[in-house]
């Protein structure tokens, strides 16, 4: 386990505001917070400039939200000396357990409260705390850079039972920890209320348990809503989307109507529809992967344009082939499209590659069996997949006849 020192006291990081002690002196009436200028009290905004590298504007912004924070705590007095003093403290306390100057820098941008925390009575306690539970001081680090605030987070009311509940359900604590780190801002005073009741409504409907975990490891936030609207959103997968109860999508079906607007939903099958998809069309594309529905419009409109107008493709045959929605039009399919095309039209490959086949082969194997091989391509590869014959062609292998 990390031992930490107790006093992070040092005053050397701040002798350029040494001739200054009691600048800052305000009651605690809105009038008197809402009169802070940049000419009024430069001096805690310079510290934020010159030791966490924001700029000018940024620091005044972070600085003003800090006043505001201690002004609501009915503070009547504060110096800007021992505001240094303690966000200094702060700061050597999160680069000593692993963070860099950048990740500070982000949670103070999501949370200037932490420069306000006591470091030997807020954060060394917290972070042993967790590293009781299972954290290593790095799986605390990377809580802290999407969460900062789960150090000022009540550890008996709210952490524990949030971890305990997340260790039943997931079963192990090395999941737990993915989930919390990977979760910004996560409810953790939620988890305990509403994750155990809803798992168990998913499971009395035959859900298996692993399916739930691989989704929680994914988005636990759509699992984080009133049981009411969890209940009555597995009426809606079946009604809204045509996902069968038995479906392995049925559990993302929930997660879609949890994370998008129906009316949302509706109007990206109209678009389905516009291009002459059948009900049914879109339903068979919706078993395989509810998510396409979450696709922008734009993205969709392209997409089936080019599919359906360029490739002449047809619906029945396209709601088979979900992959193909998820892959990049500009960064995949056309450069390959393109390229192979120019291969058939001078003789260079004989074979009739579909679509499909095309779209599966890796990057790499791509490139070695139909670019790097033949110099007629190179400039309608780099073209269309947006990069230079110079990165095309770095550590490639020589050029050859053989055809494919």
């Amino acid at each position: 386990m990390l031992k930490f020192r107790s006093n992070f006291n040092g005053v050397e990081s701040f002798n350029f505001i040494h001739g200054f002690r009691h600048l800052l002196l305000y009651s605690t009436s809105t009038s008197s917070a809402t009169s802070i200028s940049e000419e009024a009290n430069p001096d805690y905004a310079n510290y934020l400039v010159d030791f966490l590298g924001f700029s000018k504007q940024q620091a005044l912004s972070i600085y003003k939200k800090l006043v505001h924070i201690r002004l609501g705590r009915g503070v009547k007095k504060v110096s800007d000396f021992e505001y240094v003093k303690n966000a200094n403290s702060v700061i050597k306390f999160l680069k000593q357990i692993g963070l860099e100057q950048s990740h500070i820098r982000a949670a103070v941008v999501s949370d200037p409260h932490i420069l306000f925390c006591n470091v030997d009575k807020t954060l060394i306690p917290k972070t042993l705390a967790f590293q009781k539970m299972g954290f290593s001081v790095s799986d605390v680090v990377e809580v802290v850079k999407v969460n900062p605030s789960i150090f000022f987070t009540a550890m008996d009311t709210k952490i524990i039972p949030a971890f305990q509940t997340l260790r039943e359900i997931m079963g192990c604590d090395h999941h737990v920890i993915s989930i919390i780190k990977k979760s910004p801002r996560m409810r953790l005073s939620c988890v305990s209320k509403l994750l155990g009741p809803n798992v168990a409504l998913l499971r009395d409907h035959g859900i298996p348990i692993e399916s739930i975990r691989k989704i929680l490891l994914r988005n636990p936030f759509a699992l984080l809503r009133k049981t009411e609207f969890i209940q009555d959103t597995l009426i809606r997968v079946e009604e809204k989307l045509g996902i069968p109860r038995d479906s392995p999508r049925f559990l993302l079906g929930i997660m879609l109507l949890a994370s998008v607007r129906e009316t949302t939903i509706e109007s990206k099958k109209q678009i389905f529809k516009s291009f002459g998809w059948t009900e049914s069309d879109v339903v068979t594309l919706t078993i395989s992967s509810p998510f396409l529905l979450a696709l922008s419009e734009a993205s969709l409109k392209k997409k089936l344009g080019f599919y359906m107008n360029e490739l002449g493709y047809k619906p029945s045959f396209l709601a088979k082939k979900c992959f193909l929605f998820t892959c990049s039009l500009e960064k995949r399919i056309v450069p390959r499209h393109k390229t192979l095309l120019v291969l058939k039209e001078k003789g260079l490959i004989r074979m009739d590659y579909s679509l499909v086949t095309f779209v599966s082969f890796t990057e790499s194997l791509f490139l070695r069996k139909f670019v790097l091989p033949f110099k007629e391509v190179h400039e309608v590869y780099s073209k269309h997949a947006g990069i230079s014959l110079e990165e095309l062609t770095v550590g490639s292998s020589k050029p050859n006849s053989n055809t494919a």
